[in-house]
């Protein structure tokens, strides 16, 4: 790897670290520690073993059989490849900064399948875009029907805010899916309508949104038929309301009986926290969680956060002891297959970066 690769890499490490630092602190500073521990002994041990067992079944199990109808025109990974490949991600996920995971998570399968890496890439990509989708669909079926109704004063107006955004995010979302089949249709048409947009951004920019937008344009291009998108659509729905009954398990494990779509709310604010590229999503989980039970539902603050510390280690902590006795198996590294990731990353970006400049050469100069 070269000295500026590293500085680059270093960089990130320190900026990850010191978000989840930061905000753990924040999200810890104004806790009752002896309150939040008697919580997390009060918790029911029957409904959090049915939420860990839940959270093992969904993930890798299911969620690597998802994985399975992306890549249908690929290959034909084993079971186990894909179960391998998937909890090394989650573990990759959870111990290295900036979601180095889904990076990691398609070299593991390639090195283990012998599938190309490209389209093992190219199929995470479309999986972010699928997962954005579900996850946005649920959100708004919880914010039409199972919004609280004894809400009122401030709580209220941040509620009306939330769904006001729910359903603009919806849309745009929705629209920008239809664009992408317009676009995967007919790739041609991303020279027409897509790169005229990119020529007034910087090259390096411009050649990493188009590396982007090929990876879901390839994605979406090896789903295939109308029945096999309805199929993967089915399989992503359901795969999102297992990960909503398990946290709708942990709820009933600390006594906070919630409607099964509330765990669709809670789910939005857990995505919004991981959202923030600390390893794990420590830190910006945990306060985002305890904010949506506390600052919604007047969930006491310390049994609040009791939750988010017990949810998230339920999420996490399983899958990556998982990833870790796949790892070893397997005789690979964690830092080998991020930088092989890297590598193919750079590779593509590398590829569209020739592209824009072999048209520019050819008479369509850059602004």
């Amino acid at each position: 790897m070269s000295a500026p690769k590293k500085g680059v890499n270093a960089l990130r490490v320190a900026v990850s670290v010191s978000l989840a630092a930061v905000l753990l602190f924040l999200f810890l500073r104004t806790l009752d520690f002896a309150a939040v521990g008697r919580a997390i002994r009060g918790a029911h041990g029957g409904w959090l073993v049915a939420a860990a067992a839940c959270g093992l079944f969904h993930t890798p199990l299911f969620r690597s059989w998802r994985w399975a109808l992306l890549l249908k025109r690929a290959g034909r990974p084993s079971t186990y490849d894909l179960n391998s490949a998937t909890s090394i991600g989650f573990a990759a996920s959870t111990l290295l900064p900036a979601r180095a995971g889904e990076i990691v998570r398609p070299v593991a399968l390639a090195r283990r399948s012998g599938l190309p890496l490209a389209p093992c890439l190219a199929s995470i990509a479309l999986e972010r875009l699928i997962d954005l989708v579900t996850c946005v669909f649920l959100f708004v079926v919880y914010a039409v029907g199972w919004a609280p109704r004894d809400m009122g004063g401030e709580a209220a107006g941040r509620f009306a805010l939330l769904r006001h955004l729910a359903l603009l995010f919806g849309a745009g979302t929705l629209l920008g899916l239809l664009v992408l089949g317009f676009l995967a249709a007919r790739p041609e048409r991303t020279d027409r309508f897509v790169k005229p947009l990119l020529k007034p951004l910087p090259e390096r920019v411009a050649a990493r949104i188009e590396a982007l937008l090929l990876s879901f344009l390839d994605g979406l291009g090896a789903v295939g038929s109308w029945r096999d998108a309805a199929v993967v659509a089915a399989a992503s729905v359901a795969l999102w309301l297992l990960i909503a009954a398990q946290v709708w398990m942990t709820l009933f494990a600390f006594d906070l009986v919630l409607p099964y779509p509330v765990a669709f709310f809670v789910i939005a604010w857990a995505i919004l926290g991981l959202a923030i590229p600390t390893p794990g999503g420590v830190g910006g989980y945990h306060t985002a969680v305890a904010y949506a039970l506390a600052g919604f539902y007047a969930v006491p603050k310390d049994t609040a956060a009791a939750f988010a510390l017990v949810s998230h280690a339920l999420s996490f902590v399983p899958v990556t002891l998982v990833g870790l006795v796949f790892l070893l198996a397997g005789g690979l590294s964690l830092k080998a297959l991020r930088e092989e990731g890297e590598r193919e990353e750079d590779a593509e970006t590398r590829a569209a970066a020739g592209k824009l400049a072999g048209q520019d050469a050819a008479g369509e100069p850059r602004m």
